[in-house]
């Protein structure tokens, strides 16, 4: 007897859900056989055929609601009520259910296809959308549109209703179109918020150059080490600054090249107080050991000041790793020296192993090793010590134990 389930009219057989279950419970590292394989595959394929088909049925219950009122019965003013309070729904998936259901009695053909399983739901909302663009033209191919993107994958399918919607809708007025918005805002903890819209033309311009930023991380980084989508965005989003900054293109502001700036007194900066002056120019407090990260490969100018805080004496600006000594740096260590990281030059640091503010170390290169911010971060805030010589360097995590390491090749 093969068991069932029941589920808005459609049924899920037992042994094809018992049968995914198994495989999630099976030990990751076990492996299987290609037969076994193919057969998970499969069976994933069948159970997402299944929800399809559970997820039209509860669409067109929708509509069904909608139409006849059903949702007043037990008091709600809305089907989207109703589906944020009895089905768990986040507002916005609610308001897209019951938008898409409304538009299933101008999708005939549409729906019928989805009905056979030759068209999912998400190609039914990208419909939906479409007919929402240009109605009356829309009526007139919805067919014709319908038959066209059954088979295709959702990119495909896309992509193909924009070129109808270029050839068939009115085209937009320049005058009219939204610019690109970018909101940058600081939040009480002095981090910082980025929101914004951006038109198409910028979103592409923007992508690209994060994707390729964010391949170059993938690509040197362990897999082990391995962050979210939204962390390599945001590390390719600040190193895309700091490389703008650092371009000869950059133009200069009264002389100077733009650069975040930090003001700090010597006694936090060499680590002997935690009570003085240690902020960017905006008034932002910076914990010392930022600011000492950040002093490690850096412009730095002497500024004293008299106890009411006049400007006394204001030195020349002196950087803490010269061109030449990048270069060096650059051809010696090739990436981030920290054991197991292979992040290239280009999303390093110049790290003083003895730090000059605090020890009188030298700012030479037989004292300099290249860090990835990641780790140069680590090494300042979280307490690891990098110790000895550049070519043979010592490891000492937090706890004061030894990290297993290995020169460069």
């Amino acid at each position: 007897m093969i068991r069932r389930r029941e589920g808005f009219g459609s049924v899920i057989e037992l042994d094809l859900l018992a049968e995914l279950e198994r495989m999630i419970a099976a030990d990751p590292g076990a492996g299987g056989t290609s037969r076994s394989r193919r057969g998970a595959m499969d069976s994933i394929e069948r159970v997402t055929t299944e929800l399809e088909r559970n997820r039209l049925v509860r669409l067109e219950a929708v509509a069904r609601m909608d139409h006849d009122g059903d949702h007043l019965y037990d008091g709600y003013t809305s089907p989207t009520a109703f589906l944020i309070h009895r089905c768990g729904m986040t507002p916005g998936e609610a308001q897209r259910e019951v938008s898409l259901a409304r538009s299933l009695a101008q999708l005939p053909a549409a729906l019928a296809r989805a009905r056979s399983g030759r068209l999912t739901v998400s190609q039914l909302e990208m419909l939906a959308q479409c007919r929402r663009r240009h109605p009356e033209q829309f009526a007139v191919d919805e067919a014709m549109l319908a038959e066209a993107v059954t088979g295709l994958v959702a990119a495909d399918t896309r992509r193909a209703l924009d070129y109808w919607c270029q050839a068939h809708c009115r085209p937009p007025d320049p005058a009219s179109e939204e610019p690109t918005r970018v909101f940058l805002s600081r939040t009480l903890s002095g981090r910082g918020r980025l929101d914004g819209d951006l038109a198409a033309e910028d979103f592409e311009l923007l992508e690209s150059a994060l994707d390729t930023l964010i391949s170059e991380l993938v690509r040197t980084t362990p897999r082990h080490e391995s962050s979210t989508p939204s962390q390599r965005r945001g590390e390719a989003l600040s190193e895309l600054a700091r490389r703008q900054l650092a371009s000869d293109a950059t133009p200069s502001r009264r002389g100077s090249r733009p650069a975040v700036t930090v003001v700090v007194d010597w006694e936090v900066l060499t680590g002997h107080s935690r009570a003085g002056l240690s902020e960017f120019l905006d008034g932002t407090v910076v914990a010392p050991a930022t600011a000492r990260r950040l002093a490690c490969d850096a412009e730095v100018c002497r500024l004293l000041t008299g106890p009411e805080g006049e400007i006394l004496d204001l030195g020349r600006s002196v950087r803490t790793a010269t061109p030449a000594q990048w270069k060096a740096l650059r051809i010696r260590d090739r990436h981030c020296r920290f054991p197991g990281c292979r992040r290239p030059w280009s999303w390093c640091d110049a790290h003083h192993l003895d730090w000059w503010w605090d020890q009188e170390g030298a700012t030479d290169v037989g004292r300099m090793v290249l860090l990835c911010r990641h780790h140069h971060t680590l090494v300042h805030r979280e307490g690891w010590l990098l110790v000895g010589e550049p070519q043979a360097l010592t490891v000492i995590r937090p706890d004061g134990t030894e990290l297993p390491t290995r020169s460069p090749p």
